[in-house]
């Protein structure tokens, strides 16, 4: 199996588990924390990748640690820290998050601005998104100063870009094919 299989075969087990016991959004909020934890901890990290430390040790590092998130993510990352493969439980809370947004008929756009979106905006570009497609949706937000300004949105396999930047892009190609001189 490849990573992606893998990450993928350990994200839909944790969502048919947390399916069956009604806990599909409290799974992935635990997930997120988990891994904000581990990001945040270069003392948790380390212990969770020193391969000096058993299996076992970490996975019971991990359920120690995170007695307060939801049984089967705490299940699924102690299981991932037992077999070395830690670094991975982001990968999986993300493939987890895309399952159960699937499951729910979920549309992700991805939103790219040059500065992060206040909550007005967030807002108006979800009701937008949602009215258009007739499907709840979901933003995954990136900031980019390379944009400019504006907004790039990319959903449903369409991407809709009003940035500065591909309007400069455009400009410049338009410029650059007009012939240099005067008429005549």
């Amino acid at each position: 199996m490849t990573t992606s299989e893998t990450t993928g075969a350990y994200a839909r087990a944790l969502y048919d588990l947390a399916a069956l016991t009604d806990s599909v959004d409290a799974a992935d909020e635990s997930l997120a924390a988990i891994v904000e934890a581990i990001r945040g901890n270069v003392a948790l990290r380390d212990a969770l990748a020193d391969p000096a430390v058993p299996g076992e040790k970490k996975r019971a590092i991990v359920r120690d640690v995170f007695t307060a998130q939801s049984p089967e993510a705490v299940a699924v990352a102690g299981l991932l820290a037992e077999r070395g493969e830690a670094a991975s439980i982001d990968a999986v809370a993300a493939a987890y998050r895309e399952i159960a947004e699937k499951e729910r008929g979920i549309v992700v756009a991805e939103v790219t601005t040059a500065v992060p979106l206040d909550e007005a905006l967030r807002s108006s570009v979800t009701g937008k998104l949602s009215a258009s497609l007739g499907r709840p949706v979901a933003l995954r937000e990136r900031v980019d100063a390379a944009v400019l300004g504006g907004i790039r949105i990319k959903v449903a396999g369409r991407v809709l870009d009003g940035t500065l930047s591909s309007q400069v892009n455009a400009m410049r190609a338009v410029l650059s094919s007009t012939p240099q001189g005067g008429e005549g």
